[in-house]
């Protein structure tokens, strides 16, 4: 018997006892109770809840999945699933103004959602570029390509870390980013110099994490923090005074200079400014005029300050090099990239927008960036420069600036230090 036959019987046998105590009833006699204990129980069929993934409803196909492989197309995936070249070429016209059909990264998620009802017959193919992103190639029907962006949820994140090695090692240790490292390392720039960093040094952030489904998928806007150095305490405290989002102290005095200190993302200075320094290419002795930076070939190389490009191209000695003007006293200079990010001569950069990519191209022996500084025309010792502070809040700013403060400091003081539960003592404890 299946269940829409049992629903029905075990429906007339409740009408049948309801009829019955009614009978019972009428005639001044009291149902025996235990009759109903003995009643079968209706049978009810639960609504199955449809299951869907990109929005695509699992029940009417079968999915398979994989990542994009070297050298593989579009083609390639999908002419097995009944794609007709034709179809191929109309997806790869349509494609360009959304996610182009022929930008498949390697190692790239994908998921293809078919019908086999004879053949296998691809109906969607959807490709994940990032962790936000999702791309749905529409192949049944009507040929259609659309981008959809999944939700991010922010929440807010605390951590607490003692100096014992470095200070990617203590946010790592703990499961923190690289991506949280950098943030940390750029808010504290001009303050705190990374390198030099003392065991027992502690630090406390307050921070947004990004989620998606649960994972994360990057960090947001560090909320707060406390670094102790060789026993000096630093705050920064974000706030919006209206230009966006910056970072002071509790005297609201800003924490950062009108300069990134590290052009390069947590490298090490293999160079400095050396007017006498016996050139490694030339083997003669030529002035270095600025500041090596020692990366990975390949590391996002950041605008130091907020400026205008005036140059971007090659030459023999700087390889792939970019110049930006910031003002009517400062410029700056990147050499030997690897590649050019997509901005170009005469675009406004902002402080901390990527420009390019670490390399060796020109005179240069291994991978670096040579970082040339100039001040009324004259190229200077960045590292020796006394750099001008960004602005300080104004008066009429500083009441709301205060309440933030306290908040902040409440957050603060609120995250448990792990080296207190150890044991271990901090520099100033």
């Amino acid at each position: 018997m299946n269940k829409k036959i049992a629903g029905i019987a075990g429906t007339a046998l409740v009408a049948v006892a309801v009829t019955f105590f009614i009978f019972k009833s009428q005639n001044n006699e009291v149902a025996d109770p235990e009759f109903f204990d003995e009643l079968p129980e209706a049978s009810i069929e639960e609504p199955v809840e449809p299951q869907f993934k990109f929005g695509i409803p699992l029940d009417l196909y079968e999915v398979e999945e994989g990542k994009i492989k070297r050298n593989q197309t579009f083609a390639d995936i999908l002419l097995p699933f009944n794609l007709s070249h034709q179809d191929i070429y109309s997806i790869d016209r349509i494609s360009k103004d959304v996610h182009s059909a022929r930008n498949l990264v390697v190692g790239k998620p994908y998921s293809i959602f078919y019908t086999n009802d004879s053949i296998k017959t691809a109906s969607y193919f959807v490709y994940e570029p990032n962790n936000t992103e999702y791309v749905i190639y529409q192949l049944s029907d009507s040929l259609a390509v659309y981008k959809e962006t999944r939700e991010i949820e922010v929440v807010e994140k605390t951590m607490a870390g003692l100096i014992t090695v470095s200070l990617d090692h203590s946010i790592r240790e703990q499961g923190g980013s690289a991506a949280l490292v950098n943030a940390v390392a750029d808010l504290y720039g001009w303050q705190i110099d990374m390198k030099t960093l003392f065991k027992g040094d502690w630090f406390k952030v307050v921070y947004e994490e990004k989620l998606v489904d649960g994972k994360s998928v990057g960090i947001g806007n560090i909320i707060g923090a406390e670094f102790n150095h060789r026993n000096n305490d630093y705050k920064a405290y974000a706030f919006d005074k209206g230009d966006g989002l910056n970072y002071f102290d509790e005297l609201g005095m800003s924490n950062q200079k009108a300069f990134l200190r590290y052009p390069v993302e947590f490298s090490r200075i293999s160079s400095r400014y050396n007017p006498n320094r016996f050139h490694p290419v030339l083997k003669r002795r030529t002035p270095h005029l600025g500041t090596d930076f020692a990366a990975g070939r390949g590391t996002p190389i950041k605008a130091a300050g907020d400026g205008i490009i005036t140059e971007r191209g090659y030459t023999k000695g700087n390889g792939n090099y970019v110049k930006i003007k910031h003002n009517s006293t400062y410029t700056t200079g990147y050499l030997h990239m690897s590649k050019f990010s997509n901005l170009k001569k005469g675009q406004r950069v902002k402080k901390g927008d990527v420009i390019g990519y670490v390399g060796k191209t020109g005179l240069a022996t291994g991978y670096h960036l040579c970082f040339r500084f100039w001040k009324r025309g004259q190229q200077v010792d960045f590292l020796a420069e006394d750099l001008p502070s960004e602005t300080h809040l104004k008066e009429d700013q500083m009441i709301k600036f205060e309440t933030v403060v306290q908040l902040t400091d409440k957050k603060l003081n609120d995250i448990v230090a792990p080296w207190a539960e150890s044991g271990i003592t901090a520099s100033n404890e």
